[in-house]
């Protein structure tokens, strides 16, 4: 018996999630100095690619962006992709009026050095809830404000799965 708890224990300290979050900026191969931002020609695609671009201008760990792709091995190149932000209403009154939506905002990053995929991220999703009120002005004031928040959320987000690699 307590040789089987030893070896679950052991088991436990062997399965990697004591790294989730420790990071260094690694999901970059070593060689890589610089990088490329690119995203969809998208409403969505774009707000999101300069909200990333803001924030990964102000950390010093990660490569240093470039406007063009080099094409060398020392240059990576990130790609926003399947970006799509919904609207849809999740609560209702007791007529069936919608008094609650919600706001979801997803894509993916991936890293291609040389035009091969290194790296991709996963669905990164973000989301938040609007609650309507009887003026459809104010919900959709409240949907504003919150989609360039969201823009935000998403791209700490997606910072944080670029320095962890998880």
């Amino acid at each position: 018996m307590l040789k089987g708890f030893v070896a679950f224990a052991f088991l436990l300290t062997s399965c990697g999630y004591h790294l989730v979050g420790q990071g260094d900026g690694s999901v970059f191969p070593q060689e890589v100095n610089t990088a490329t931002l690119q995203s969809n020609a998208s409403l969505t695609g774009k707000a999101i690619a300069a909200e990333l671009n803001f924030i990964w201008q102000q950390r010093t760990s990660l490569p240093t962006l470039e406007a063009r792709d080099s094409g060398n091995k020392e240059h990576a190149v990130v790609r926003i992709e399947q970006e799509n932000i919904v609207f849809t209403p999740v609560g209702f009154d007791a007529s069936g009026l919608a008094m609650q939506y919600r706001l979801q905002l997803s894509a993916i990053l991936k890293m291609y050095q040389q035009d091969a995929l290194i790296w991709q991220s996963g669905s990164i999703m973000v989301y938040a809830d609007v609650f309507g009120a009887s003026d459809p002005s104010v919900t959709e004031a409240e949907r504003e404000r919150l989609t360039e928040q969201l823009y935000k959320t998403w791209a700490k987000e997606a910072l944080a799965r670029l320095q962890s690699g998880f």
